[in-house]
């Protein structure tokens, strides 16, 4: 993702489903930001990302468990998207955007913490796609999604987002049920379509780009995880 010519849109339209692209420095300044998130609302000043996600996990992990706490606040997610814009990490089209699925009015750009060995910290397998379907957030027809994932930490000798490639050609049927805020979640149980999903092999200074409904999920690992992501709204030409 680093001055790439190639825009958003079609790094999620390969036959697999996504690419897999150099992010080195963006990473570092994406860490900064998580760091001074979570400085910022821990009323804390941790003096590393390593250091601040330990803390997390040892003792305030309740408190950054739910999506809406994990969001960059307006003035920390303006001043990282100047970043990408002046810097030119990713090329766009007229009329892309960073999309508002929570409905905050700016764009939502957030992180996750999975802790090391507890399995009930990642996502399930879902694609993006079924989340707009079951929410009520409005998005043009002229456009489509893209997301963006990056792990900031985790380890890197066993990757932990799972992925099911070409999967984004594919319909499936899925339930949902709904979380604490009331709001529809996705539910996927096809264990004869998840026993397919592999390691996206996306290290620390890379970054996966990736289809609206190519199916992915999480898995915990011996070390603690943080990744941060966004969703792209661009134009269909």
């Amino acid at each position: 993702m680093k001055r790439l010519p190639s825009t958003p849109l079609s790094l999620s339209t390969t036959p697999s489903g996504y690419s897999i692209v150099d992010s080195t420095d963006l990473t570092s300044v994406a860490s900064r930001f998580v760091l001074q998130h979570i400085s910022e609302s821990a009323n804390h000043k941790f003096n590393s990302l390593e250091g601040a996600a330990e803390a997390i996990a040892l003792s305030h992990f309740a408190k950054f468990k739910d999506k809406p706490a994990r969001i960059f606040p307006r003035h920390i997610a303006k001043e990282f998207l100047r970043y990408l814009e002046h810097h030119g990490y990713v090329t766009t089209t007229d009329g892309d955007f960073v999309t508002d699925e929570e409905g905050l009015g700016y764009e939502n750009i957030y992180w996750r913490l999975v802790r090391k060995n507890s399995s009930s910290d990642v996502g399930p397998v879902h694609a993006d796609r079924w989340f707009w379907e079951l929410g009520d957030s409005p998005f043009p027809n002229s456009h489509t999604r893209v997301k963006v994932w990056m792990p900031l930490i985790q380890d890197d000798e066993n990757p932990s987002l799972m992925i099911l490639p070409e999967s984004q050609e594919k319909d499936f049927s899925y339930d949902y049920r709904l979380d604490s805020f009331g709001k529809k979640k996705p539910v996927f149980s096809d264990n004869l379509v998840t026993s397919g999903m592999i390691s996206a092999l996306v290290r620390v200074g890379e970054a996966i780009i990736f289809n609206d409904s190519l199916l992915h999920g999480g898995k915990a690992t011996c070390r603690n995880r943080v990744s941060l992501e966004f969703t792209i709204g661009t134009r269909v030409i």
